[in-house]
């Protein structure tokens, strides 16, 4: 990795190094002198855009959520603007886990979830990140609901809440026991959830069309 080159990119390539770490040593083994060997730089190197571990923990959880995040941004508008109940779909897909070839994102996902209990800093970044993704989710509930797609009792803020719960759940149980789920599975399970949800596609009767 040379000295000299463009700051931000750097800091990623460095965030990366740190997940490529944790996903195959844990999140304990990610130290900077091991980030370093696995970037085949120095340790210095890597101060130079890191001053501590802590610091390095922060900017990767950071990238990491950046990178979920806008997968679930780009699902919520993946399909037709009236199909909600897909666009949730897969953006919850994106969160539990059913893309096998990102198996990997939930182990990582699950390892910085564990440190924040205990890490205010971290924890802040996880807080962060979990409240912009059931802002998403209540807002697709609000056009939903608008549509007559769901019960106007249904409270969207709630159901957000309880979306994004049950797809974390779907993520440990598939970051944990892979052999007991398949991403074909926590798909259908998600979708059996969302269809119990948008079960009332007789809610638009008596709406303007």
């Amino acid at each position: 990795m040379p000295r000299h080159a463009d700051p931000v990119q750097r800091r990623q390539q460095v965030a990366e190094a740190l997940l490529h770490v944790v996903e195959a040593e844990g999140l304990e083994a990610a130290s900077i002198p091991r980030v370093a060997r696995e970037l085949n730089a120095s340790t210095g190197l890597v101060q130079t855009y890191f001053r501590s571990k802590d610091e390095l923990l922060l900017f990767a959880a950071q990238h990491l959520g950046d990178l979920l995040r806008a997968r679930v941004a780009t699902a919520l508008h993946a399909a037709a603007e009236t199909d909600i109940k897909e666009r949730l779909l897969r953006a919850m897909g994106v969160i539990a886990g059913a893309d096998a070839e990102r198996a990997a994102e939930g182990r990582i996902w699950l390892a910085f979830l564990a440190r924040a209990a205990s890490h205010p800093a971290l924890r802040q970044v996880h807080v962060a990140g979990a409240e912009e993704i059931r802002e998403h989710c209540r807002h697709a509930f609000e056009a939903a609901r608008q549509l007559g797609q769901i019960a106007d009792t249904l409270d969207p803020r709630a159901e957000a809440r309880a979306l994004a719960a049950f797809a974390d759940g779907l993520a440990v149980q598939r970051a944990v026991e892979p052999e007991t789920i398949t991403d074909q599975q926590v798909h259908d399970l998600l979708g059996r959830y969302l269809s119990r949800i948008f079960a009332g596609e007789n809610n638009r009767q008596g709406r303007p069309t």
